[in-house]
């Protein structure tokens, strides 16, 4: 009998050792989706912003796609973190990702798409998601998504503007961004952190100055491949 407890008690030790083993050697990866303008903290409603053009202004509504989030390794491998992710900056619920049990390397870069590309793009493609119906481009202007919904107000609080970018009039406006870092996980690493932001003012400036305006910009493919342009500044990624 004490026999058969001992036993009993040594196979618990065990199972709790491995149970415990097998917990720390998970990695748990969240990305962070963050969004400031002239390096400070988004508000919403809050008319107190300037861009370059000296014009004052507000972001009420922030609406943007996400796709292709990979993590790409120093021996050239690839893992895809996420397909495609829609952020809602009024909905904290989507304001990050996050992957348990992050597969051991020896990360070196993340790459994502800022809008969906040609391959993605594609009217009805996403009826089962939130985004559709947010998000839908109409069929007159090239049909499929919008990439970006960036609304408020401009120079007086009634005075409207809306940034929206996607594929105009059948032409891709996406782009891709790509930033190397040195990420190590192994069996002693248990949370990582990455935070992917975007600095609103840029999309304004840079290689081309922006003035807002109440004029929709949807079908105008001029100001989409500047906004396009400007997006080369308005993301950075760290690691926390």
């Amino acid at each position: 009998m004490k026999r058969n407890i001992l036993f009993f008690i040594s196979v618990v030790i065990i199972l709790a050792s491995c149970t415990k083993d097998e917990e720390t050697n998970i990695t748990n990866l969240k990305i962070n989706f963050t969004q400031t303008i002239q390096n400070e903290d988004l508000s919403l409603g809050v008319f107190s912003y300037t861009n370059n053009e000296g014009q004052e202004f507000s972001v009420d509504r922030l609406w943007y796609i996400i796709s292709n989030i990979t993590l790409h390794t120093e021996n050239g491998n690839s893992n895809l973190i996420r397909d495609v992710h829609f952020i809602d900056t009024d909905n904290p619920n989507t304001l990050n990702i996050v992957i348990n049990d992050l597969e051991k390397n020896n990360y070196t870069t993340i790459s994502y798409t800022m809008g969906l590309d040609t391959n993605k793009n594609i009217s009805n493609l996403y009826l089962n998601e939130d985004f559709h119906t947010k998000m839908f481009w109409p069929e007159p202007m090239g049909g499929g998504y919008h990439y970006m919904k960036l609304e408020g107000n401009f120079n007086n609080e009634t005075t409207f503007y809306n940034t929206h970018t996607g594929g105009a009039m059948g032409m891709d406006f996406s782009f891709n961004n790509s930033d190397s870092f040195s990420l190590t996980t192994d069996e002693t690493t248990e949370n990582i952190e990455i935070s992917i932001n975007m600095e609103i003012a840029n999309w304004y400036k840079g290689s081309h100055s922006i003035a807002l305006s109440n004029e929709g910009i949807m079908g105008n493919t001029e100001i989409q491949a500047q906004l396009k342009a400007n997006g080369a500044n308005v993301f950075t990624t760290t690691i926390n």
